[in-house]
């Protein structure tokens, strides 16, 4: 991938703040800065100043790459639901931040193939302190801070539509998306990986639980409908977008 991950406890431990994030972008004035959209969207708008300090400092954090995360500002401003836009923020979470991302398309994505039901908490700890050691050394951290790291990493999945949320025990959800979202997850890929032939089999479809096979399906539905241009000839494939960028694509779609 051409894009650099960042790895923040901060962010893992907000989460998503998917709501908060949609109705920011929903209500984005491209007219004004980066600052004074975050005042305008969230000024007065929280019960206390320390928790709306919190959501600004956290959203703000990641607007610090607006311009490669425009096109979702794009998708929100123009009307795309809610629940499609999670799908596209799930993308972009587990392709850009880490320890989410590894834990996303490894461990999670893994478990979802083995045909596991039941998630713990205590199943990710292990996981979790792996994350840690591997950026940051022999940094130590509490045996507390693994297991709240643990609990945030299945929060963020549940966040975005990854698992369900019923109780301490978590379960598998079968995220399902529109074509336009689908298509949206081509160009955004494309994108992040920096060559559309990466597309069909970028681990980042992990992030929807879909295989390259499970890519190459939909595909190939999509060329059938002229949505776009999918070649396969033996092990040569070769993909034609209808955009040359997500923001193009993010564009397209609203109109």
């Amino acid at each position: 991938m051409i894009f650099p991950t960042t790895f923040s406890q901060r962010l893992l431990r907000k989460g998503p703040l998917v709501e908060d994030t949609y109705q920011l972008f929903a209500s984005w004035d491209f007219a004004l800065s980066v600052p004074e959209n975050l005042q305008r969207g969230f000024a007065g708008r929280y019960r206390s100043l320390g928790w709306e300090k919190e959501v600004t400092t956290t959203v703000g954090s990641r607007l610090r790459s607006f311009s490669r995360m425009k096109a979702l500002v794009v998708l929100a401003s123009n009307g795309m639901s809610l629940l499609d836009w999670r799908d596209c923020w799930r993308l972009w979470i587990s392709a850009c931040e880490q320890p989410f991302g590894t834990f996303a398309r490894g461990w999670l994505y893994d478990e979802f193939l083995s045909g596991r039901y039941n998630i713990r908490t205590e199943d990710v700890v292990e996981t979790a302190a792996a994350s840690w050691h591997e950026r940051a050394g022999n940094k130590p951290i509490s045996d507390y801070g693994v297991l709240r790291a643990a609990r945030d990493l299945l929060k963020t999945a549940a966040d975005l539509g990854m698992l369900n949320t019923k109780g301490a025990v978590k379960t598998f959800a079968h995220p399902t998306m529109s074509d336009e979202v689908f298509l949206f997850y081509v160009h955004q890929i494309a994108e992040l990986e920096g060559n559309y032939a990466r597309v069909p089999g970028s681990p980042l479809w992990r992030a929807a639980f879909m295989s390259p096979e499970d890519v190459q399906r939909v595909l190939l539905r999509l060329h059938q409908y002229r949505k776009l241009d999918y070649q396969v000839a033996g092990s040569i494939q070769q993909l034609t977008l209808p955009h040359h960028s997500a923001i193009e694509y993010a564009e397209s779609i609203m109109e």
